[in-house]
């Protein structure tokens, strides 16, 4: 994220999950007072939605603060049956299960964030911290103990919570591979004497890039999550609630870039190994759609002088000029006299960004270094037909010699391309 970057992402997120426990009288409910009940099968089947926005705000090189909020839709339906699984009609209210949709804010959640690139490796740190801005309702056993109806669903911890977060990527050619970690873990319980469960999640991933059309990236992620088991006064519930649970799922993404700093992606997980403790939430699948735009905000103006066509992420101090911009055929002259470095690029593509702020330091720490920008928009334009046949990713460089001779011409990672830059213009 670039220094006055502001990025914002909704994403919306839906899963159908499903319990089923045995009760019997007394935890029936009070029905049981009145006669006696056989033992019955609960059936729970919800349907749950969330929308989530994220913003991000770059400070400065490899800083940014981060600010996310969920918005929760839950609906929960209930079959009832005997042992044999024949369907009950109640003539009471269950004091367990009511069909219902719920909408609730969960909890806010806040973070600094830094970045760097160490050995061709990107790496990066989340430290945030958890609002208890969602929803706790009463113990629900106690309640359900007392014959009174009750709500096991919880849309926040009750408590402020440490939150940590770590990322690692790497381009190979065509692919990005990306490992990722993250630990939310409530260390108290809140003022209703519930204690969520710590949450682990992280995973691995692979991403083509380049010569997928417009600039689309594809994926496939393989992530895990384990949940410890809540607390309610410090005790763990042993008839219902989170018990505990830990769940492995796989499956494709794509994310597709449209009109100016805008991009969608769709992520399918599905789960390859589940285990749950007891009876509790089961989810077989979840489906993620999003969309986000980065926002320009540099000199105080919504659009600044952020990357866009004819334009540059960062403000230009050395010899960096645009040669084409629209994809358009043209000549591509070097500068006399100075080492020049031809940069392809394209809106879409991200590395492209990186490298582009790198080489737009070498330029202005470096008066014999010149800077010329292609941005071939995508591989079917006219200036990538004419000077790059046979290529199919990017970041793509040229190196001229001074006296106008190509020295050298590459495609790679931006720490690639620029370590080899650097070692053949002489430069530290």
């Amino acid at each position: 994220m670039e220094a006055e970057h502001l990025r914002l992402d909704l994403a919306l997120s839906g899963s159908r999950a499903v319990a089923s426990h045995l009760s019997e009288c007394p935890d029936i409910g009070p029905i049981c007072e009145v006669r006696d009940e056989p033992p019955q099968y609960h059936h729970t089947t919800l349907w749950m939605t969330e929308l989530r926005l994220l913003a991000e705000y770059g400070l400065g090189h490899g800083w940014a603060v981060q600010g996310q909020i969920p918005l929760r839709l839950v609906d929960t339906r209930t079959r009832f049956t005997d042992l044999d699984g024949a369907p009950l009609a109640l003539d009471y209210e269950s004091i367990h299960h009511r069909d219902e949709t719920l909408v609730r804010f969960g909890d806010v959640q806040l973070f600094a964030h830094g970045a760097t690139r160490l050995a061709g490796f990107q790496l990066s740190a989340r430290l945030g911290v958890n609002l208890p801005t969602g929803i706790v309702h009463e113990d629900p056993y106690e309640l359900g103990h007392e014959g009174k109806p009750h709500q096991h669903l919880q849309f926040g911890t009750g408590t402020f919570d440490p939150i940590l977060g770590v990322d690692a990527s790497r381009q190979l050619g065509p692919f990005t591979l990306a490992a990722f970690a993250q630990g939310h873990v409530p260390l108290y319980q809140g003022p209703r004497g519930y204690q969520a469960g710590g949450r682990f999640y992280g995973g691995l991933s692979a991403s083509l890039g380049g010569w997928l059309p417009q600039g689309m990236v594809a994926r496939f992620s393989a992530s895990g999550l384990h949940e410890l088991a809540e607390r309610w006064h410090g005790v763990v519930p042993t008839d219902d609630g989170n018990q505990g649970r830990t769940g492995l799922y796989v499956g494709p993404g794509i994310t597709i870039p449209f009109a100016r700093d805008w991009s969608a992606a769709i992520d399918l997980r599905l789960r390859a190994y589940g285990h749950t403790v007891n009876a509790q939430l089961d989810l077989p699948v979840v489906v993620e759609l999003s969309i986000g735009r980065l926002l320009h905000l540099e000199g105080g103006g919504a659009e600044g002088h952020g990357r866009d066509v004819g334009e540059v992420a960062t403000p230009i101090h050395g010899d960096v000029a645009d040669l084409v911009t629209h994809g358009e055929a043209a000549p591509l002259p070097a500068a006399l006299g100075k080492w020049t470095v031809i940069d392809f690029w394209a809106e879409w593509c991200e590395p492209c960004r990186v490298l582009d702020r790198e080489l737009g330091e070498l330029a202005a720490s470096r008066p014999d270094v010149a800077i010329r920008r292609v941005n071939i928009v995508d591989f079917d334009s006219a200036i990538a037909k004419q000077e790059l046949p046979g290529v199919e990713q990017i970041p793509h460089v040229r190196l001229i010699d001074p006296a106008g001779r190509v020295v050298w011409e590459a495609t790679g990672s931006p720490d690639e391309l620029l370590d080899e830059i650097r070692a053949r213009i002489g430069a530290r």
